[in-house]
């Protein structure tokens, strides 16, 4: 059709297959240290990494919104000609808010760690203190994030995320070959980001130096909130599995489930490059009073068809896939490497409605979300707490239910219009004001 052949030769497009091209190879190295981690370290070990990493992967998916904020407001007060001297003040007031709270979550991670640890039947405290400093990382980045997103420094943004992965694989390999196990692996992670943020500061100094002028905007905490409550929603779901089979099941066959984490998220990360490209297109044609619904198909399309390709692999070669890339110490997961990598490729459709309804201002998706999550827990407690098979079952009915619901929650004729303090573009995990370009999410 027309209308497609000009959504990928547009501006837009160019750069957002160039910013999907530096996320998946970005992508490629996260990637990269779970496989090493799943070869180098016992599966007891292994388990343990996964299991932090799942609780990290729902504070990455929280501390996104601040992101979402600061990139909103700093556009918005960059293409205002009565507002460009308040962009320095509020990133300023940005910056010192994330320091101040960063702090403060990774003292309460600190302080939780022990509890956290005896929870997770962890053998010590280690491994939680390892992600604490991550807390504050996340503060942090997502602050300096949504600026240069919000500056347009596309360049900048960009390579904080391959260089962060690239050094957070290179950490992880010497720290677990100098003996630090699971804690050597994730305490790569902060290691990276702070080192990956100071590489890339030149890019924020010039907004931090910015005169000084009293603040005339106040930030949407409703919108805020929303979103907020939506990530959290969303980042739950996808992470629930690995949490709940560290709870409920063996040190042993949590490490022999966790080469199933790694290898379903495939099937929830891959979408984010490729929606990247097609989902900002939505504000656009809603702007001019086109129906967007066509770009919505395209993103669900997009996000869901390699997954589907994925989860086919995997229902057919699961013990030979899992052998060739994390070594023979695991055992063969059968059918239930495919259903989570189903279960993943319909959570990546409900990131599509998240974004679509949030985009729409149809905020209350999020709470459709947040429904979904008890009901996807008493699922798993009701029938998975002593069948992996069942376990992943419950996980793709709820995925299953969540797209239905996203779409009886956004879908009509004539769209609901954001207010305008608050249109924006919320494109897997990134905040995309009218007339910007859609970044990738972070890690």
């Amino acid at each position: 059709m027309k209308w497609i052949q000009q959504l990928l030769a547009s501006a837009e497009a160019r750069k957002g297959m160039l910013l999907g091209i530096g996320m998946i190879a970005a992508g490629a190295f996260d990637y990269a240290v779970n496989v090493l981690a799943g070869r180098w370290l016992q599966p007891v070990q292994y388990g343990i990494f996964v299991s932090i990493m799942a609780i990290l992967q729902v504070m990455l998916l929280l501390s996104i919104a601040i992101r979402m904020v600061v990139a909103f407001y700093t556009a918005d007060l960059a293409a205002r000609e009565t507002t460009t001297s308040q962009v320095g003040p509020f990133v300023r007031r940005a910056w010192r808010w994330s320091w101040k709270w960063g702090i403060a979550g990774t003292v309460l991670m600190i302080a939780a760690g022990p509890l956290l640890a005896r929870y997770l039947w962890l053998p010590n405290s280690w491994a939680v203190w390892a992600a604490s400093f991550m807390v504050l990382m996340l503060f942090v980045r997502e602050t300096v994030y949504g600026t240069m997103q919000g500056t347009l420094e596309f360049t900048g943004l960009g390579l904080a995320q391959v260089l962060q992965a690239f050094l957070r694989l290179v950490f992880a390999g010497v720290l677990i070959a100098l003996g630090w196990k699971a804690p050597g692996a994730i305490v790569a992670q902060p290691l990276a980001c702070a080192v990956a943020l100071l590489l890339v500061m030149p890019w924020m100094r010039p907004v931090l130096r910015m005169p000084d002028a009293p603040l005339q905007r106040k930030v949407s905490w409703r919108y805020s909130f929303n979103t907020l409550t939506g990530l959290a929603a969303f980042g739950l779901l996808t992470n629930l599995d690995a949490i709940f089979v560290k709870r409920f099941y063996s040190p042993e066959s949590a490490g022999d489930y966790a080469p199933v984490v790694t290898l379903a998220k495939i099937s929830l990360f891959l979408p984010w490059a490729i929606g990247i490209v097609l989902f900002p297109k939505v504000a656009h044609r809603q702007a001019s009073g086109r129906d967007p619904r066509p770009i919505l198909w395209m993103s669900l399309a997009a996000a869901m068809a390699p997954g589907l390709a994925l989860s086919a692999l995997y229902f057919a070669y699961p013990q030979l896939l899992v052998s060739r890339i994390f070594a023979n110490g695991y055992h063969d997961p059968g059918i239930v490497l495919g259903l989570a990598s189903l279960a993943a490729t319909l959570y990546a459709g409900l990131n599509i409605w998240l974004n679509y309804a949030l985009s729409l201002g149809r905020q209350s998706f999020s709470y459709v979300l947040l429904g979904l999550v008890p009901f996807q827990v008493a699922m798993m407690a009701a029938f998975g707490r002593d069948n992996l098979v069942n376990m992943t079952v419950a996980m793709a009915v709820s995925g299953m239910i969540g797209n239905i619901a996203g779409l009886a929650a956004t879908w009509s004729s004539s769209p609901a219009t954001a207010p305008a303090t608050e249109t924006a573009v919320v494109c897997t995990g990134a905040l995309e004001p009218v007339g910007a370009e859609a970044l990738p999410p972070g890690r």
